[in-house]
């Protein structure tokens, strides 16, 4: 071995640890944020999905979706899914729909993680069957 070639690498190591540790954490951390944005997405459906519960009942207000909707992003979200919204606006007398939006917390500075969740169904309702009297038979 050449004891020039020694000096020549010398401090080789701390150069490769000082690039490859930052990107490793910013892996990590990448992953994490990953993980939370999931669990935020996951929250902000289960949310809409329970306005979607409550508001398709028989006679039920269709005003109360929104409510039940943010009350549970809010108790079920809280530290994952920030600033929740709720939306009802495209919802119509035979079907319901709840569009929950937040924004996911973030560990990577100048990372926002959006959320947009839909959750639709139809909305009970008493009918009668076309071409058929409702008399009892006897």
């Amino acid at each position: 071995m050449d004891p020039g070639s020694i000096k020549d690498e010398r401090g080789s190591v701390t150069l490769e640890t000082v690039i490859a540790v930052p990107v490793a954490l910013l892996a990590v951390l990448l992953t994490i944020n990953a993980a939370l944005w999931f669990h935020a997405r996951n929250t902000a459906l289960a949310a809409a999905q329970e306005g979607v519960r409550t508001a398709r009942a028989y006679d039920a207000n269709p005003a109360q979706a929104s409510s039940t909707a943010l009350t549970f992003a809010r108790s079920n979200g809280e530290g994952f899914l920030q600033s929740p919204s709720v939306d009802t606006s495209s919802s119509t007398a035979t079907t319901i729909v709840v569009r929950v939006r937040g924004t996911a917390i973030s560990l990577v500075p100048g990372l926002h993680l959006h959320v947009d969740q839909v959750a639709r169904g139809p909305v009970e309702r008493f009918t009668v069957p076309s071409g058929s009297s409702v008399s009892g038979g006897g």
